[in-house]
């Protein structure tokens, strides 16, 4: 993977707590700055994917299709109680 230095600005109290926890876990900064700005786009990336699967169901006509076929496996099926 190739990697590119960037320059930020961050509160002091920030910085503080970012070198802290480095230390804590014996890690470059640089490091612990990459495994949080990658989270930090994963969830974005989770939420978006999210925000449309939910826009698709706000339309009534998916909404009660879907409901159609989760009934129609329900009665088709000989599973009383599906444990989540």
């Amino acid at each position: 993977m190739a990697h590119s230095k960037i320059s930020v600005t961050v509160p002091d109290e920030v910085l503080e707590e970012v070198r802290r926890m480095a230390s804590d876990r014996e890690i470059k900064i640089s490091r612990l700055i990459t495994e949080a700005l990658a989270d930090k786009v994963k969830l974005a990336r989770e939420e978006s994917f999210i925000s449309k699967i939910n826009k698709v169901f706000e339309d009534t006509k998916v909404l009660e299709e879907q409901r159609r076929m989760a009934e129609e496996i329900a009665n088709n099926s000989d599973i009383k109680e599906l444990k989540w």
